[in-house]
């Protein structure tokens, strides 16, 4: 008996299911169906690094999956779609769920990374983008001040005397003395604590985007006594102790009007921006903390991430090595070091950092959810939905780029040899597009072409003898993907 009601239980909530799962994504785009309870799980497992592309092959530009939460997740392969997704009515798909990005939001706190559409965050993102402003007016200081975080990545990487080594861990804790200089104007060493602490925080964040579907599938995980929970739990000790200290005092010793770095930056901004509101729902000059944290994860997990790509095609090949070493010695010479104002001399190097951001497939997925019922492609999206972009499939769209796989800076480069910008090419979207794309994104561009310029303004770099010639196959999945761990010889030619 109890066999009967259990099977009949079972058949009725099949067929609930069944139904409802139809009239729900009856006008929306296709995709596989979602299993109960599991959703597309098991579907996700075709490619364990990249299911989106391998599913993208199979249903389209356009395809629906859906989460164990019942959550719908709509993927989006290509630049046109991506485009008039973000661009069209660019508010539409301006949301951040803390359930689809949780446990970010407890990490970062009041930020704008993580934040979901509201005032608060609207205001945030216009005191951020107002402070890059400001703090960026002074380029010619922004981009030296990168030096000394460059001087201590060639000091490492001579106390090697020409021997193999990896350059992963030198990049890492490089660009996190660099943003911290820009972030505090305090310039550290690489065995500092502090930069101990930042390259924690940035590999713990990493495991929970790693971990984040178990929260997904088991809500309650986060209160189990569980290695993601402790390390959960330690990267908001590390936030309170390095971002909410440092915060309080910078506010200590800020004085209006006088721009040390860009912590003061954001103060500034954020005193003259709520100067001008009259609504009391837009957070306090005390959310800097949050946005030091999206610049110190953000900020140094790309920049370092792209610098490793960057060595690794190099490497891969010399010629396009070569004729960046003819530019720069045309350029820059022998008796000085490169600076920003070299770069529209420099058009090829220029070119060769955007297709490395290409070619890469760095940067697998970045999405948000829909803030209001809208259409994509003809297509029903219900308020709520997560909308993914999937760059590294867009990126190799043959649509967009000719021999995909084929390693071509010349994409970049016009019939002159003019280096076209980051935004021409429609196929190219590096730091995402419309209301949610990436604020530091001048910074980023700064920073990778002032240590990849001065890199190899002092060094050939070449692989060891003998050693087997690295990947560029990724390995890992992860949000911001790194090549496998590779090592070089650093030559000096100068």
């Amino acid at each position: 008996m109890v066999a009967e009601i259990f099977v009949s239980f079972a058949l009725a909530y099949l067929a609930y299911y069944i139904i409802t799962t139809i009239v729900i994504r009856r006008n929306m785009p296709p995709g596989p169906f979602p299993y109960p309870l599991i959703g597309n799980i098991p579907h996700l497992s075709c490619d364990p690094i990249n299911p989106y592309s391998k599913l993208a092959d199979e249903y389209g530009d356009i395809f629906s999956l859906t989460f164990p939460t019942g959550e719908t997740i709509v993927v989006l392969n290509s630049a046109k779609l991506a485009r008039e997704a973000r661009l069209g009515k660019q508010e539409n798909l301006s949301g951040r769920s803390p359930g689809s990005l949780y446990p970010f939001p407890e990490i970062f706190g009041n930020d704008i990374m993580t934040a979901d559409y509201s005032p608060e965050m609207r205001f945030r993102r216009r005191v951020f983008k107002a402070a890059m402003h400001v703090f960026g007016a002074g380029i010619e200081e922004v981009s030296e001040r990168a030096g000394h975080a460059v001087d201590i990545s060639i000091k490492e990487i001579d106390s090697h005397e020409g021997k193999p080594f990896s350059p992963r861990k030198i990049l890492e804790s490089s660009i996190i003395i660099q943003i911290w200089d820009w972030l505090t104007t305090e310039k550290f060493q690489s065995n500092n604590p502090t930069v101990k602490k930042l390259s924690l925080f940035n590999a713990l964040c990493t495991k929970q985007v790693l971990h984040s579907s178990f929260y997904q599938m088991i809500p309650f995980i986060s209160h189990l006594p569980l290695q993601i929970t402790r390390d959960l739990n330690t990267a908001k000790q590390i936030r309170n102790a390095v971002f909410s200290v440092e915060y309080e005092s910078h506010k200590k010793t800020y004085t209006p009007g006088v721009i040390r770095d860009l912590t003061d930056s954001f103060i500034n901004c954020y005193e003259k921006e709520i100067a001008k509101e009259t609504k009391n729902s837009i957070g306090s000059v005390d959310d800097v903390a949050g946005l030091m944290a999206d610049v110190i994860f953000a900020g140094s997990d790309t920049a370092s991430s792209s610098l490793a790509w960057f060595l690794l095609y190099m490497v891969l090949y010399p010629e396009i090595q070569a004729k960046i070493h003819e530019e720069l010695d045309v350029v820059v010479g022998k008796k000085r070091t490169p600076c920003w104002n070299d770069a529209r001399n420099m058009p090829f190097l220029q070119a060769t950092l955007c297709e490395v951001q290409r070619a890469s497939g760095m940067i697998g997925v970045v999405g948000t959810n829909a803030i209001r019922d809208m259409q994509i492609a003809g297509y029903h999206i219900p308020k709520g939905t997560f909308v993914a972009l999937n760059l590294a499939k867009l990126h190799h769209d043959e649509r967009e780029w000719p021999e995909p796989e084929k390693f071509n800076p010349g994409r970049f480069l016009d019939s002159d040899g003019k280096f076209v910008g980051w935004s021409k090419l429609n196929g190219f979207l590096p730091f995402s597009v419309g209301r949610r794309d990436c604020p530091g994104q001048s910074l980023a561009k700064i920073m990778m072409f002032t240590f990849s310029s001065m890199l190899l303004h002092r060094y050939k770099i070449e692989l060891p003898a003998e050693a087997e010639t690295p990947t560029t196959e990724i390995t890992e999945a992860a949000i911001i993907r790194r090549p496998k761990d590779y090592k070089i010889i650093a030559k000096q030619r100068n």
